[in-house]
């Protein structure tokens, strides 16, 4: 019995019994050969591509005069459904029940299992106790410090989780995922059109992850910012007090990464020098 996790439906070859699923297996991508309701083969495939589906197929299945044109167009529709899981990260089920392989089990019962074991392993809240709430808290608008711990805690949390969660899908998945965040967020930076208001949008996000942010003395048309204990490497270390969970260089790779996106748009150089306890960000303006 294979891990081979579907990531499209049964896509049929034209004028044959025959068919095949895209999917991934042992971390990396697979295709999935079917006739009737018997799996052929489950095959993992050195590169996400047309040809590479097509090889699989193609090699797998037993029938004289098979179309190769029929193949490509099968082939085609798994790479259009590859593409977009590669996008998403997520797709729903696609499991066929009444598969079966040589020996009768059934791919199907071998996925439950799988959620299952994946469901275990979801961390939850029902070790947590509190006290009862006797009254309705009173609530003030917040402000400074007030305003800033509760934001960078849900912050750091949403970053440290995200990463943890991406380290597990196929490689990829997680420079994808924070390639798209790092996009959305300075196109939002650049809405005003002002490469002024973009840098100082990066500034703002990178002082914001410490109380003990500073600004030290810096050429004309360069910016330093200097932080002390990052509070987002302290909300990782908590989630992940071993290491365990986070990818390399998390949460600080995508600060990072936003970084390119800024120095790309307003043609500045951006070097970050990561430490245990903070980072030093420098800026160098490029006027031409």
């Amino acid at each position: 019995m294979s891990n081979f996790y579907p990531i499209s439906p049964l896509v049929g070859i034209t004028n044959t019994s025959y068919a095949a699923q895209a999917g991934v297996m042992e971390e990396k991508w697979a295709c999935r050969v079917v006739r009737g309701k018997k799996i052929l083969t489950e095959k993992t495939i050195h590169q996400l591509d047309l040809e590479s589906y097509v090889g699989v197929i193609y090699g797998h299945i037993r029938l004289e005069g098979l179309s190769r044109h029929a193949v490509a167009q099968c082939a085609g529709r798994l790479m259009q459904f590859s593409r977009k899981y590669q996008t998403a990260g997520v797709c729903p089920n696609y499991e066929v029940p009444d598969l079966v392989y040589d020996d009768g089990s059934s791919p199907a019962a071998a996925s439950e299992e799988t959620s299952e074991a994946k469901a275990e392993s979801v961390s939850s809240i029902d070790d947590v106790s509190v006290t009862g709430v006797g009254a309705v808290p009173k609530l003030e608008p917040l402000e400074g410090v007030g305003l800033w711990q509760p934001a960078i805690a849900s912050y750091g949390v949403t970053l440290a989780e995200v990463a943890a969660y991406g380290e597990r899908l196929p490689d990829g998945h997680l420079d994808l995922m924070f390639e798209n965040v790092a996009n959305e967020l300075v196109r939002m930076w650049s809405a005003s059109g002002e490469g002024v208001d973009v840098l100082s949008s990066f500034g703002n996000m990178i002082l914001s992850c410490t109380r003990e942010g500073q600004l030290p003395a810096a050429p004309i048309h360069h910016l330093k910012i200097e932080t002390g204990r990052c509070e987002l490497l302290a909300i990782a270390r908590q989630i992940d007090p071993d290491g365990s969970k986070l990818p390399a260089g998390y949460p600080c790779s995508f600060h990072e990464k936003v970084a390119e996106k800024v120095s790309q748009l307003i043609g500045a150089k951006i070097e970050i020098n990561t430490s245990s306890t903070g980072c030093i960000v420098q800026v160098a303006l490029d006027l031409g």
